[in-house]
């Protein structure tokens, strides 16, 4: 496509190539309007088949759209973008300090390779916050502006090829956007691509960083492949006999070739490397690192062995879990599979889980303002138990994810109350409801973060809780409701799972039963036996703590720990399903139930099964989470 040059794509006018790879050529270009250089990285015909390129013409604005919206100090923005002779174009930055690549060649020293790599790890997490895998990290997508600070590109043409959509996966079977081979994780080769690939290839760029060289390198795809799947991975110690011994760890942590012993994500990849960079204790040096080697490298060297001595080892080279799990004959097929493509020009590019005893930096604690209309009144409890009359037949499913569910019987309900404290939850109705299941117990992190993980879920807006640095990526606190998530949020969540937020009205039926009683558990006996809530704890506490303050359906922490949210409209009682307050796409306030642990929203009055809480949708707080439900047709 070298005959663009002197061209004009309508304001632009094409300059020089810059670079050119099996799936689009880069220009420099300049901009008549703007009076500025631009870059433009223009799809190559000939490099998809017509019906390809009608598929990516139709999706091109749209993502184009998506991805100008992106905004971080150290990523290539997008500017424009277009259409020149049916080839679409993406119009970016023109940065003048070239690639990282042309800074390799030889290694550098730890600290300034780790401090380079940073603010490209902190891109990543931004992207990854926003659903975007980039699935091709490697030095010549990170480009330097004139001051020499590093920039991540190439967003572009990864979300248009490799959109989780029919067409995406259709383009990227037929061999485009795959990766990289040297920088590629294991899972990439098969297919599965999530975040954590993304920080494998951070892993390789660091490695190559500080040594000099890539771990694997071969002359084609398959070769590289092969290297990886059956060879131990150069220690990094081979080529820098003083590098330190934490160094290296947290380097053979983010390269581990089965995805969970990497990582659990960039943020913790990032802590770890600024406490590398302050001499804090890092994670990799608390967990099994010396099982983690021997893993990876089949030396497992002890710590008493000297750095420089060249490492030897009698051991059988290990088969990385993907390929192991499909066989001979699939590694076979899939390195028939890469040849093929190859010799297509599949892989040709443009030039330019945490231990309980996690260790990662502290989180600033945030102080969330609450705008919520809630009229709760602390009054004087009824002092009676009211007791149902007969134990409900409990039946529990597992859901497709296997979160636990609990069935809810069809049948008539009080929705409401005349004597309770929200002035809100008046007047009280008699409802006649469907049957349903709904969660047995309130989201929790580690649930959460199973959508987190294939970046299905943007993670929790803060890392931390009230009281502690660290809460959703601490494996500590697993089991404790996830925080900090808007309903938008908690709404995919739910969606992720093939499930729901529940109505208002569900969640109080899970919660009372049948014989209006004050409590889950029953009438006015409240204390810190039955539920987490003001002056308790004092923060979250595990999701299945209270035995005794279970529902009469048997849901656990419906009364305190945090508020859930449900997908209710704020509007006023009596109760109407039929007046649009169920309706998902109208825009107001949301309704949560349940109380919470703090002093706001954990006093005797709103953690009753009747109390009501307005909030904005868009809230994220200390003491707001999740509870799914679905229908029992379903």
């Amino acid at each position: 496509m070298a005959g663009l040059i002197g061209q004009k794509f309508e304001r632009y006018q094409i300059l020089e190539q810059l670079g050119e790879g099996g799936m689009a050529t880069v220009y420099k270009a300049y901009d008549a309007r703007l009076d500025r250089e631009v870059a433009i990285k223009v799809i190559r015909r000939d490099a998809f088949s017509p019906d390809q390129m009608d598929m990516l013409l139709k999706r091109f604005e749209r993502e184009s759209k998506s991805l100008a919206k992106l905004s971080h100090p150290n990523i290539v923005g997008v500017l424009d973008y277009g259409e020149h002779e049916g080839s679409p174009y993406l119009v970016m930055e023109y940065l003048s300090g070239g690639t990282l690549k042309e800074r390799l060649g030889r290694p550098l020293p730890w600290r300034e390779a780790i401090q380079m790599i940073l603010p490209i790890a902190n891109a990543l997490e931004y992207v990854h916050d926003r659903n975007i895998i980039n699935r091709d990290i490697k030095p010549s997508n990170v480009l330097m502006t004139d001051k020499g600070q590093p920039m991540l590109t190439d967003f572009g043409l990864v979300k248009l090829f490799g959109d989780d959509t029919k067409e995406g996966t259709h383009l990227t079977s037929s061999g485009t956007g795959l990766g990289t081979p040297d920088y590629m994780a294991p899972e990439q080769w098969t297919g599965e691509t999530t975040a954590q690939s993304d920080l494998y290839s951070l892993g390789v760029v660091l490695y190559e960083m500080i040594t000099g060289h890539r771990p694997y390198t071969a002359d084609t795809p398959a070769g590289v492949l092969l290297k990886q799947a059956t060879e131990p991975l150069p220690l990094p110690t081979r080529y820098i006999t003083d590098l330190p011994r934490d160094v290296e760890s947290v380097v053979l942590k983010a390269l581990a070739k089965d995805p969970k012993d990497r990582y659990r994500n960039v943020h913790t990849f990032v802590a770890e490397m600024q406490n590398l960079l302050s001499g804090r204790e890092v994670m990799a040096s608390l967990t099994k690192v010396e099982t983690l080697r021997e893993q990876m490298t089949g030396i497992g060297r002890k710590r008493d062995a000297t750095p420089s001595t060249p490492q030897t080892t009698s051991q059988p080279m290990r088969i990385f879990p993907i390929l192991a799990g499909i066989g001979a004959l699939g590694v076979i097929v899939v390195l028939g599979a890469i040849l093929f493509f190859a010799n297509s020009g599949m892989f040709a590019a443009p030039t330019p889980t945490a231990a309980p005893t996690e260790k990662i930096l502290p989180f600033p604690t945030a102080t969330v303002e609450v705008q919520s209309t809630a009229t709760a009144e602390p009054t004087v409890m009824p002092t009676e138990t009211v007791l149902p009359t007969e134990t409900p037949f409990l039946t529990e499913i597992k859901d497709e994810k296997n979160v636990t569910m609990i069935y809810i019987p069809a049948g008539e309900f009080t929705i409401g109350s005349e004597n309770s404290g929200d002035v809100g939850s008046r007047p009280s109705k008699k409802l006649n409801m469907d049957a349903f299941y709904i969660d047995k117990y309130e989201v929790t992190n580690e649930m959460y973060y199973a959508c987190v993980y294939p970046v299905k879920c943007r993670r929790p807006i803060q890392q931390g809780s009230a009281t502690r640095n660290t809460y959703f990526s601490n494996q500590t606190f697993a089991n404790y409701p996830v925080i900090f998530v808007n309903w938008k949020m908690a709404n995919d969540y739910c969606g992720w799972r093939g499930a729901r937020l529940p109505t208002e009205a569900e969640w109080e039926k899970a919660a009372r039963g049948t014989d209006e009683r004050v409590y889950p558990w029953g009438g006015g006996t409240l204390d810190c036996s039955y539920s987490n809530y003001a002056g308790c704890s004092g923060d979250t506490t595990p999701v299945d703590q209270y035995e005794k303050g279970k529902s009469f359906y048997g849901v656990y922490g419906m009364a305190g720990n945090v508020w859930e949210w449900t997908s209710t409209l704020f509007k006023q009682y009596p109760y109407d399903a039929a007046d649009g307050r169920e309706d998902p796409l109208i825009t107001g306030n949301r309704i949560a139930r349940g109380g919470g642990w703090s002093a706001f929203g954990g006093n005797a009055a709103n953690v009753r099964v009747d109390t009501r809480l307005q909030l904005d949708p868009g809230h994220v707080g200390t003491f707001v989470g999740i509870r799914c439900a679905r229908s029992a047709e379903q």
